[in-house]
C-alpha cells in the first residue's frame, strides 16, 4: 500500500488513466438517474466539470486534481444504485494509485499527496465564485446539481481541511458545510485557515437537523438528495428561487 504524506513534493498518476476512465456508466449515476431524475445533459455537466470517471463494477472514480490539473490520484468508490448510499464493505473503497502499484504500473515508492477533490475547477471559476466545502465528493458532486452557482469542492475526509489541503484557496470566499456531527471541529479549524478571504461556517445542518438525522450523522448531501427528489415530484421550489444554504 502507497504511503500518503502533505510533506513531501507531490506524486503524480499518468493522465491517460484520467481520460480512459472518463465515463458515466457508475451506480451513483445511475441512482441520480433514475431515483432523482436528474436530466442527462446535467449529469454531461457534472462529468465534464469534475472529468468523472468509472470502474467495470460500476463504481465511481473521484480523481484528485490540483489546481494545474495534475492527477494526484483517484478514489474509487461503490454506491448502491438504487439508495444513493456507500457500499460499505471490505473492498468498497480504494484508490488508483493503489491498484497501479499492485498490478507494477507504478513503483511501489509511490507516495499520496492529496488536494481538494474539484480543486482543479479554480483554475477557471472566476475568483469571485463562493467557494462550497463539504466532506464528502459525493455531496460536492449534488451541489454542483442544485446550486451550480457555486463551486463545490470536497475534502474527502472530515480531518482532511487543514490549512496545506486547502492552499489553492487564497483570495476566495469559502463556506464550509460541515456534517452534523463536525460543525464543531469544522468551526476550530476555520481559524486555521489563513489563505482565504473570508471563511463563513454554515449552521444549516445545525438548524434543520432532527434528533434522529443527528442519530445518523447527516450530512449536506443527504439534504440535496431530499430536494433534488422533491423538486422531481414537483412539490419543491425552481433551483434559482431556492434560498442557498
Amino acid at each position: 500500500m502507497a504511503q500518503h504524506n502533505d510533506s513531501i513534493e507531490p506524486m503524480f498518476v499518468p493522465f491517460d488513466y484520467v481520460v480512459n476512465s472518463f465515463s458515466r456508466e457508475n451506480n451513483f449515476f445511475r441512482f441520480l438517474r433514475t431515483e432523482c431524475h436528474v436530466s442527462e445533459d446535467d449529469l454531461i455537466r457534472l462529468q465534464c466539470r469534475y472529468l468523472i470517471g468509472s470502474a467495470k463494477d460500476g463504481s465511481i472514480i473521484y480523481w484528485q486534481l490540483d489546481f494545474n490539473g495534475n492527477a494526484r490520484s483517484g478514489k474509487i468508490m461503490q454506491y448502491d444504485a438504487t439508495t444513493g448510499h456507500r457500499v460499505k464493505t471490505a473492498h468498497a473503497v480504494n484508490w488508483v494509485h493503489s491498484k497501479l502499484i499492485q498490478t507494477g504500473k507504478l513503483t511501489g515508492d509511490f507516495v499520496l499527496s492529496q488536494c481538494l477533490f474539484g480543486e482543479h475547477i479554480l483554475h477557471s471559476d472566476p475568483i469571485d465564485n463562493v467557494v462550497a466545502i463539504v466532506e464528502s465528493e459525493k455531496s460536492a458532486l449534488l451541489g454542483s446539481l442544485v446550486y451550480p452557482r457555486y463551486t463545490w469542492l470536497a475534502t474527502g475526509g472530515r480531518c482532511n481541511l487543514t490549512p496545506h489541503k486547502t492552499s489553492a484557496l487564497v483570495n476566495r470566499t469559502v463556506i464550509l458545510l460541515p456534517d452534523v456531527d463536525a460543525y464543531d471541529e469544522w468551526k476550530e479549524r476555520a481559524r486555521l485557515l489563513f489563505l482565504p478571504k473570508r471563511v463563513i461556517v454554515s449552521d444549516l445542518l445545525q438548524r434543520i437537523a432532527t434528533d434522529d438525522e443527528r442519530e445518523k450523522k447527516i450530512d449536506i448531501g443527504d439534504w440535496l438528495i431530499d430536494f433534488l427528489k422533491a423538486r422531481a415530484s414537483e412539490k419543491c421550489v425552481d433551483t434559482d428561487k431556492a434560498k442557498p444554504p
